[in-house]
Parts: structure tokens; sequence; C-alpha cells
């Protein structure tokens, strides 16, 4: 592993209410109970990020009047890059340009939404990362939790929408173009409904069921194979299609 400096992680945070809460939880979860998802899967993907010794960690924070900082996600204060205005694609643009103009030479953007990422995928995406090789994190419904890339693999973000159900497809065939090995950190899972919340809960250590709907005892069943989809479909933040690109050469 590199010097920490040369490695940047960009989270993405968004206060704790309803219209700044990630779309697929409202419509999944109703508005009140998807900011406390939402919440816990934030305090989740910083907790690791900022455990993550090998590197310095980039917050892309929207923040409002009634939560100015991130005390209530860090009783630290961990700063922020400020996002003002502009749509998604304009801030996780600003926020790769901002780690690479302050000396980072890997970057990587994380969801939080795919809580069972571990420390060591973090690692092995730092160390496969180069100038001929970009990281694609895939969830299994298609959608990412992750994209790592080089200075000189940056123009791979011009372009690609981050809120279409094809992204992961898109940034896979744009950096095969370019002649770019795809290196894929093991899959998981996105929450989006109750069963991969189960899912998570019950993978967690005495786990409290603050947020399900009743107690089950049987075990979550299997996530179903994606399906191919007739036509693009806008979904929220890092997307939620079901198309997957294909492995890298």
């Amino acid at each position: 592993m590199s010097d920490k400096r040369n490695n940047c992680v960009i989270l993405l945070v968004d206060p704790p209410v309803p219209e700044k809460t990630e779309t697929g939880l409202r419509d999944s979860f109703g508005a009140e109970r998807g900011v406390h998802i939402n919440l816990d899967l934030l305090q989740n993907a910083h907790k690791l990020a900022k455990n993550f010794k090998d590197a310095i960690l980039l917050l892309s924070y929207e923040k409002i009047g009634r939560y100015p900082d991130l005390t209530w996600l860090d009783a630290d204060d961990p700063g922020f890059l400020e996002a003002k205005g502009g749509n998604l694609e304009e801030r996780i643009t600003s926020a790769f340009h901002l780690a690479f103009n302050t000396g980072s030479k890997k970057v990587l953007l994380l969801s939080h939404l795919s809580p069972a990422v571990k420390p060591d995928w973090l690692h092995q995406v730092f160390d496969s990362l180069g100038d001929k090789t970009v990281a694609l994190g895939l969830n299994q419904d298609g959608s990412f939790y992750l994209i790592g890339l080089t200075l000189n693999n940056f123009k791979l973000l011009e372009g690609l929408s981050f809120m279409s159900s094809k992204t992961a497809l898109d940034f896979s065939e744009k950096a095969k173009r370019s002649k770019l090995n795809v290196f894929l950190p093991p899959e998981t899972y996105a929450i989006k409904n109750e069963e991969t919340l189960r899912k998570w809960v019950e993978a967690k250590d005495a786990a409290p069921a603050l947020f399900l709907d009743e107690p089950h005892n049987q075990p979550p069943a299997e996530i179903p194979a994606p399906q191919p989809q007739p036509e693009e479909k806008k979904t929220g933040r890092y997307g939620g299609g079901n198309q997957r690109p294909s492995d890298s050469g």
C-alpha cells in the first residue's frame, strides 16, 4: 500500500431530512423511516472510511440551516467540501477535482447504500488502481457501490450520469473503449427494500431490529437474478438498474 496521502475516499453526505434522503429509500420505507435508515447507512459508511488508515477521507456535504456542520454524523466534526448547488454529476466531479488537486493519485467514490463493504475490498481497489486500470464495485442489482480511478482516467467521468440505471454499465464500456482494465472487487448488495434491509440487520452482531416491520425468524430469500430492462429508468443516486457490465479482460 502506498503512502496514505496518495489515496482518497470520497463519500457524499446529505443532511438527515426527508427532502435530502435517497429517493429509493423514501419510496420503499416512507419519508420518516427512510431518513432513519439513510442516517444509519451514512454513519456505517463514514465509520468504514474514517477507520480506513491507508487513505484520506473527503466528505462532500450539502448543508442546510438546520444542519450547518457534520456534528450529527461525527462528534469530532470532520469538516467537509461544501456542495454548492449544481447537479449530482457536478458535485462528484468537484470532489474528484479537489482530491486530485490536493495531491491524491488514486481516488474512489464510495456509496453509503451498500453497508457490507469491507476494508479489505478498499485495500484491493487501491492496490489495483493505475493508469491502465480502473475499479468498479458492483451490487447484485446492477448498481455500483464504488468507482475508482487515477487522474489520467478522470475523463471517464465526463458525460457519465450518476442518476441512470446504467451508470455501472456505461462506466465499464467507456473504460474498455479507452483500452483500460476494469478491476472488480467482490460483489455485494444495496439497501433498497425490506429484504435487503433485513439481510444487513441480521448480519450485524447483536443488532437491534429498530427499522424492521416485525420479527421474522426465517432466513432472507435469495435476491433474484438481475433482469434486463427494455429502457433506461431514472432512479436515485448511484443508479439502481438491473443491467450489469461484463467482466473486464
